[in-house]
């Protein structure tokens, strides 16, 4: 991963995104859905709300969609993956 494309506030995301952000829907659903609670817990703790605010204004931004860079890509993948590991956790501890 190049750090040069990402902002560098969410440089503290690329070890998580390493491991989330994969870039294959079934891939990244299957290791969500086969991953154990503390490890889904892991991840979700890991994204605080100005995480996901930084994320959303990166990934939004109209120059960066154009560029579509691997990196951009990657933490696309991570957010959807952060997001289903969240509806996983709920849904296994029949939080509503």
């Amino acid at each position: 991963m190049r750090l040069e494309n990402i902002p560098k506030r969410l440089y503290r995301l690329v070890q998580l995104v390493n491991e989330w952000g994969i870039n294959d829907d079934g891939f990244r659903e299957e290791k969500i859905e086969n991953a154990n609670d503390e490890q889904l817990k892991e991840l979700v703790n890991q994204v605080d709300e100005m995480a996901i605010l930084h994320l959303n204004e990166w990934l939004s931004d109209e120059h960066e969609i154009r560029k579509s860079t691997s990196e951009y890509i990657n933490y696309t993948c991570f957010l959807m993956a952060f997001e289903y590991a969240l509806s996983v956790l709920k849904s296994r501890n029949n939080i509503t």
